[in-house]
């Protein structure tokens, strides 16, 4: 039975987004580790009127957008078809973490949505992630099921405040080779950990990190962090990015800045 609650607002405009159908994914080539790298910009707003604004802001040129869960507690399914139907690539930022069969029932709530990725806690066991992996190929076809690592608000001395004694460093590819073998399609971790999980992970496994900030942009809580052209350089497939745009006074031009110092990369 499905659990997402319908509620109706305006739609966003189609023809305002329709262009950003257009794919500007950055291709650096500067070590033979590096793949595509593309920004998700992270919508954690406090209302779906300010994720349309912002979205109008930034125009053209973005095509990932990361929906957590402020936004989807509060505004739904729908919000993610509004997404979709605006020509936007949804990443859904759940972090479930339950035991096995919640956890499947919940990717199973979902059936139908476009979603092109959603998360889980590495930490929620083996058994859980080949559940719920068995639950997306099923419900949600054609999206991925990333694991979340480490949080990029915890460092060493949060770990060991919740019984962790290994440092993130030991405890990020322990999680990140335990989801792969679980059968999940990629891993969330800070940037920090990119070059070890490069070296430990199959070639094929996506790495998604937060923990992005550009220079000069307060780190918030965030701990792990490294630039948007850092992260890229060591291999990151998608750049998880939020305050720095959404705070910025001009987010279309910051957003335009962080593209181009990637594109810099490229030439």
């Amino acid at each position: 039975m499905r659990t997402c609650i319908k509620i109706s607002w305006q739609s966003f405009p189609r023809k305002r987004f329709a262009t950003n159908r257009r794919r500007l994914t950055i291709s650096l080539s500067m070590n033979p580790n590096q793949r595509k790298a593309e920004i998700i910009l992270a919508l954690d707003v406090e209302t779906r009127q300010q994720a349309q604004d912002v979205l109008t802001e930034i125009g053209e040129g973005l095509r990932w957008v990361k929906v957590g869960l402020q936004s989807f507690l509060r505004d739904g399914c729908d919000f993610i078809r509004e997404l979709a139907d605006g020509g936007y690539e949804v990443f859904l930022d759940l972090k479930l973490h339950d035991i096995p069969n919640t956890v499947a029932k919940a990717i199973e709530s979902l059936a139908g949505l476009p979603v092109g990725m959603l998360t889980m806690h590495a930490s929620a066991g083996s058994e859980c992630m080949r559940s719920a992996s068995a639950s997306i190929g099923e419900h949600l076809p054609g999206a991925k099921l990333l694991a979340v690592t480490v949080l990029t608000s915890l460092n060493d001395r949060s770990l060991r405040e919740i019984g962790v004694g290994d440092s993130a460093g030991i405890q990020v590819p322990r999680l990140a080779k335990l989801a792969i073998d679980a059968g999940v399609g990629g891993i969330v971790c800070s940037p920090l950990e990119i070059t070890h999980l490069r070296k430990a992970l199959p070639k094929e496994a996506l790495l998604v990190t937060p923990g992005i900030r550009p220079s000069g942009s307060s780190m918030d809580e965030q701990k792990r962090v490294l630039s948007p052209l850092a992260a890229a350089e060591l291999g990151a497939n998608y750049l998880v990015i939020g305050r720095p745009i959404l705070k910025s006074a001009n987010p279309g031009s910051t957003f335009r800045e962080i593209m181009a110092e990637l594109n810099r990369a490229v030439g």
